[in-house]
């Protein structure tokens, strides 16, 4: 009796139903909609993960600090069109946040090519005798201390990162897309957050911080081990030279560690690593937006990165112990990166690649 009376109800009413059609495809769109929010968080976290290694910048402007949630930077509007020249970043490694050592003790130049064949890690001397605006010749990591000092104390890491791009720009001859300024504690934080990473050392590095050795072969480190490696240029044979290729080791194998699929298919995970660094990492996007350079950074991080260092067997120093560059060699480094012909440069001095 009462199946009979709702069906007679419905055929009455049956009119006052909305059509199938328009309800079903709204469900769709719905549907799809997520499919594509879901797929760009997987994407942004991918390009994150990679950006935090080999610091290209990503989160906002004017240098913020970087703790915004996956999700949150996913939701970006509308993408605008994707940077199709080659890019330039700076990533400076900075040991202290406090006013009176926040110096940059590792100076990073990332170039991706036009063609997106992977990512070159150029390090410059952090010694090397530089024209600081404002400042005069010194050496190139005061550009980051006289740039970060401020009369309340502590450190202005955006200012540092401001005048460290302007003294290496003076210097190259480069225009950076973006920069990135990355403190020990938090590439500390980073390291453990991910697990550690596995490094694989040429020689034997003994520290002259804890009288620890690391041996040479492939071994794992945490965050602490990282740190410790990082700081070591006393003993080892080309000193501050070999500080920054074992820098460019460790950045390849971080790369490699959070460009994995157990890290890249986990958003969650991407998330609270980068929660996890804090305001370990400040960052500059400088024209390029993040939705315009995705498409960029997933396809660069795929392949693993290749170092450039210096021969500085016999480099001659001041009185001050600042670094002369050698011009000749350096222009003819600093045009293949303004010109984009980095690839074949690197084919014509292997000797300059870090192993």
């Amino acid at each position: 009796m009462i199946e009979e009376e709702l069906r007679a109800t419905f055929a009455r009413h049956g009119e006052l139903a909305p059509p199938a059609g328009p309800l079903r495809a709204a469900i769709d769109a719905i549907a799809a909609r997520r499919r594509r929010r879901r797929t760009a968080v997987r994407t942004t976290g991918a390009a994150l993960a990679v950006l935090a290694v080999v610091g290209i910048p990503v989160l906002g402007r004017g240098l913020v600090p970087t703790p915004a949630p996956v999700e949150q930077v996913a939701e970006a509007p509308s993408p605008p069109g994707r940077p199709d020249g080659a890019l330039n970043f700076l990533l400076l490694g900075v040991e202290g946040q406090d006013q009176d050592n926040a110096r940059a003790d590792s100076v990073l130049i990332v170039h991706v090519p036009r063609d997106r064949s992977r990512a070159y890690l150029v390090s410059v001397p952090r010694d090397l005798g530089a024209d600081i605006p404002g400042h005069g010749v010194r050496k190139l990591s005061e550009s980051f201390l006289l740039g970060s000092a401020r009369p309340s104390g502590g450190a202005d890491l955006p200012g540092g990162a401001r005048l460290t791009a302007k003294t290496v720009t003076g210097l190259t001859g480069l225009t950076f897309d973006g920069t990135a300024v990355l403190t020990f504690d938090g590439l500390r934080q980073l390291t453990d957050a991910v697990g550690g990473v596995e490094l694989c050392l040429p020689a034997a590095v003994q520290s002259l911080h804890t009288r620890r050795v690391f041996p040479a072969g492939c071994q794992q480190f945490d965050g602490a081990a990282a740190i410790d490696l990082l700081r070591q240029r006393y003993g080892l044979p080309v000193g501050a030279h070999d500080r920054d290729r074992n820098a460019q080791r460790f950045a390849t194998a971080l790369a490699s560690k959070m460009t994995s699929t157990e890290v890249l298919t986990n958003p969650v995970r991407l998330s609270k690593i980068l929660q996890a660094v804090g305001d370990g990492l400040v960052t500059d996007t400088g024209k390029s937006s993040l939705a315009g350079l995705l498409p960029t950074l997933v396809q660069v991080a795929g392949a693993k990165p290749v170092g450039i260092g210096w021969d500085f067997d016999n480099a001659p120093t001041d009185s001050s112990g600042r670094l002369a560059l050698d011009r000749a060699a350096a222009d003819d480094l600093f045009a293949a990166l303004r010109g984009d012909t980095l690839t074949a440069w690197v084919g014509a001095h292997p000797d300059r690649v870090t192993r």
